[in-house]
């Protein structure tokens, strides 16, 4: 969109940003989001999208499809969108990423409300200077906005003590948060279980947070083959200049399911007594994992579940949690016990 100023002989064309309604910015930015992430909409899955905005958001984003194709032609004509539709995987996709929605951010009090909060858990779950970037980017969208409406007592009684906030790995984390950042190969020293000191390139697919510390999986290029690696045991890191493609299948791997690499037991059974049951529900081991009654008592069921994890839950509940199958855990519980009691 362009007007025409007068000022010499000659015309001079100024390009000047429409005046979009807010409902319609809203569809925009939502549309821009999803083609940052690589999600591949499709007008039928923006349309989905919109209906969950106005549900969990309470924003006015309802449309058809048509509606959907005359934004992304007014992102790509307006705002110079390098929007294009790819075949293959069946959903619109940006042919380079350097592009950014300039445009206002114009967000509902649910949105400041879920922006706000979610710097707050980022600040106390990043280590620096990566919680301070987020910090400066949730500033820099505000500043538009006026989030008056925030009472502040509502952020300071928002707390999360994240046992991997302690982790000490504040010169490390932030090359290979960049490195996953930008999907860009990295050289690192390891330092294993075992004590093995180990130099490979890899291409870090996944960053997540996992028991008590952030942990990457990767392409390894020493191995040839997906590995995890907990970034407290990286000793060294080099950001390459080498960029790699995100692998779904390594994204997709990395489950609750699948993030413990230890030996797993099968179709386990444990009978819950007491306050068993309330923490067994606010402990998920496995995705299937159910508590059914069974009288007086309830029956933890989890398909399946390392040793090394469930056999200290069931430690920590003091008697009210008993392991009934399979006769491996019932024995290595057992051991446990016996060694407590030899031991005291």
């Amino acid at each position: 969109m362009s007007v025409k100023i007068a000022g010499s002989k000659k015309m001079k064309k100024i390009s000047r940003k429409p005046v979009l309604p807010r409902k319609q910015l809203h569809r925009l930015a939502r549309i821009a989001a999803s083609l940052k992430k690589n999600l591949y909409p499709t007008p039928e899955s923006l349309v989905a999208e919109f209906r969950k905005m106005e549900l969990y958001e309470g924003l006015d984003a309802t449309c058809c499809t048509k509606t959907v194709l005359r934004d992304i032609k007014v992102l790509k004509d307006d705002f110079d969108c390098p929007v294009k539709y790819d075949r293959r995987n069946h959903g619109y996709y940006l042919t380079h990423h350097g592009w950014d929605f300039n445009c206002p951010a114009d967000l509902s009090e649910t949105g400041m409300m879920t922006l706000i909060l979610g710097a707050k858990l980022a600040e106390d779950i990043f280590p620096d200077p990566v919680k301070s970037r987020i910090q400066t980017a949730v500033d820099e969208i505000l500043k538009g906005n006026n989030p008056d409406f925030l009472d502040t007592t509502c952020v300071k009684s928002l707390k999360i003590f994240a046992e991997a906030g302690a982790v000490g790995v504040p010169e490390v984390f932030p090359v290979v948060f960049e490195a996953w950042q930008a999907h860009r190969s990295i050289w690192i020293k390891y330092d294993d279980q075992m004590g093995r000191i180990t130099e490979r390139v890899v291409d870090p697919h996944v960053l997540f947070l996992h028991n008590r510390g952030w942990q990457i999986k990767v392409f390894c290029h020493l191995q040839n083959a997906p590995r995890t690696f907990v970034i407290g045991r990286i000793l060294e890191v080099k950001l390459l200049d080498d960029a790699f493609t995100p692998d779904m299948k390594i994204i997709d791997s990395v489950t609750l399911d699948t993030l413990v690499s230890y030996k797993k037991v099968s179709d386990v059974k444990i009978r819950l007594s007491g306050d068993a049951r309330k923490f067994a529900l606010s402990n998920t081991m496995h995705s299937k994992q159910t508590i059914t009654p069974d009288g007086e008592v309830h029956i933890f069921s989890i398909p399946k579940v390392p040793l090394e994890v469930v056999v200290p839950w069931i430690m920590s509940q003091k008697g009210d949690a008993i392991p009934l199958s399979p006769p491996e855990l019932v024995a290595s519980v057992k051991e446990a016990a016996e060694k407590i009691l030899r031991l005291c």
